[in-house]
């Protein structure tokens, strides 16, 4: 094997290996087993890294954030990261210790601040003393704070010797083994979540990375350039569940001055503020004919606390009832009449009664176009009424809709504007432009650009900050989050594999800053620092 024959995680290992703090003849013991060449081509690869004794010496700080630990009886950890030879935010650093505080003063809650020590070789770095480039070091107003370790805190692991490039694209690709049967979290600059694919009833696992707490400090590059512009100041907030667990990890987003909210509690200027109102939430893809109705009271309780001004739902209708991917399975079908779900109308209406229901969370409630509306006009256009009279008034209903309307939408977008109108009810079609904030939550999420199948990356290529449903699978891509579900995990069409489907809706906080909150898949459970 030669060096340009290396993949960047085997040069990535070869770094982490270097860094260790063994012997010389250890490393390369464990270098040259793995890869089967000579200690000689291994110091040859140290050197086409860029590896050397001053390079990655440890100084006196690092010995000592080594050494830190996370004290006794610690509940709550707020963990962000660092990059060296580099300010910090100060602003962020004297609101997060405010937040600190407010936990252990006011929610009685154990507290520590974690800040995990990054690396980033930048040659055209910003700072003015030569002597200090040559060293990596982190700025000394986070001293107390900074980590350099491995922590395992309950179910969670924190890689705070990890060292992903704050350059690199998709900082959490390739990380899910490392999390084992235990949640992730990377030190990075970027904000990216997703959950890790598990079979059916196993518990949730969530690989997130933390944003960072110092300011913008990049080469003068192409990849330099992108770090910079998707640079997130963040931390991930650790909860204590019980004596085992944790509550599922969430991000928060900070702005450049400094302020940030995370569930009820905005933090301005060193001052907290418990609020009751957020601009809107996001509910995960409702279904309604498969909704979890336990999981949706803890919504409606979660909203008593935090008000919406508006209530965003995706994928209303299910119409499981005409489902045209399940009209050939016989069993399915026979299963709907057995179990009374094949009525078309009754399934519309309950999807209707759900939206009513809703008007009780939010001010102003706002459906998006989405791609199971669509199976009411596939089954008008495809279906044979006469071969399903159980159906066939309702079917003629909406032919008669179809035929004789002027539809900018939908036939379940048309009754849906039929039904509220002047309720605050609003259906938003596909490509309309509807942003709270900076953010589009117009979107379902199904299309792309140029009519290709969306996803939460290619929306990140985009440039576009969006707030989307769809994949029922949880995540964070940069300025791109997606919601999960409100419906139940477990349905006929996903009982096959493994599923990354989970509970989650995403906060808009009136900051304007979007937080996703993914609930326990078992007793809906997501926090204890909300009274």
């Amino acid at each position: 094997m030669i060096f340009k024959e290396l993949l960047e995680s085997d040069k990535k290992h070869i770094v982490k290996v270097y860094g260790m703090q063994i012997s010389h003849a250890e490393k390369m013991t464990i270098l040259t087993k793995k890869f089967k060449v000579t200690e000689r081509t291994i110091r040859r690869w140290f050197a086409n890294l860029g590896l050397n004794r001053k390079s990655i010496e440890v100084s006196e700080q690092l010995i000592k954030a080594s050494n830190r630990e996370i004290l006794k009886d610690t509940e709550v950890l707020l963990v962000t990261s660092a990059q060296n030879n580099t300010d910090v935010n100060e602003f962020f650093l004297e609101n997060i210790k405010c937040y600190k505080k407010h936990i252990e003063e006011t929610l009685k809650k154990k507290c520590q601040i974690v800040i995990t020590a990054s690396r980033y070789r930048n040659p055209s770095s910003l700072s003015e003393n030569e002597k200090e480039i040559k060293k990596n070091y982190w700025d000394s107003k986070i001293d107390e704070y900074l980590f350099y370790k491995d922590i395992d805190f309950y179910d969670v692991k924190i890689a705070g010797t990890i060292f992903v490039s704050p350059t690199a694209k998709n900082p959490l690709n390739g990380f899910e083994l490392l999390a084992s049967n235990n949640h992730l979290v990377l030190s990075h600059s970027k904000i990216h979540l997703k959950t890790i694919p598990r079979f059916r009833n196993d518990k949730l696992r969530i690989v997130c990375s933390t944003g960072y707490i110092t300011n913008k400090n990049y080469s003068a590059s192409k990849a330099g350039a992108l770090g910079e512009a998707n640079h997130s100041f963040g931390f991930v907030v650790i909860e204590k569940k019980n004596n085992k667990e944790c509550y599922n990890p969430r991000n928060v987003k900070v702005s450049s001055s400094g302020t940030f909210t995370d569930l009820c509690y905005e933090v301005s200027e060193e001052i907290v503020e418990k609020i009751d109102t957020c601009e809107a939430i996001i509910m995960g893809d409702i279904h309604t004919r498969v909704l979890n109705k336990e999981f949706y009271a803890k919504t409606k309780t979660l909203a008593s606390k935090i008000k919406p001004n508006k209530l965003v739902l995706h994928d209303v209708l299910d119409a499981s009832t005409i489902n045209h991917h399940e009209v050939k399975d016989m069993y399915i079908q026979r299963k709907k009449i057995r179990d009374g779900k094949h009525l078309l109308e009754e399934e519309i209406n309950e999807s209707l009664d759900f939206i009513e229901d809703a008007r009780s969370i939010g001010k102003s409630i706002y459906v998006v176009e989405s791609n199971h509306d669509f199976f009411l006009d596939t089954h008008v256009n495809s279906a044979n009424w006469k071969n399903d009279l159980h159906n066939s008034p309702i079917y003629l209903k909406l032919a008669y809709i179809q035929q004789t309307q002027d539809l900018d939408t939908n036939i379940f977008g048309h009754l849906v504007k039929e039904r509220f109108k002047e309720k605050n009810v609003e259906y938003i079609p596909y490509g309309e432009r509807f942003f709270v904030s900076s953010y589009n939550i117009g979107s379902h999420g199904d299309f792309g650009s140029n009519g290709s199948r969306g996803s939460a990356k290619s929306f990140a290529n985009l440039n576009q900050k969006m707030v989307h449903g769809h994949t029922h699978s949880p995540s964070i891509i940069d300025g791109v989050t997606c919601v999960g579900v409100s419906s139940e995990l477990n349905q006929y069409y996903n009982r096959r594999g493994l599923s990354s489907w989970a509970y989650a809706h995403c906060l808009i906080h009136n900051t304007g800053k979007p937080q996703l909150i993914i609930f326990d898949c078992f007793d809906y459970s997501f926090t204890s620092l909300i009274n």
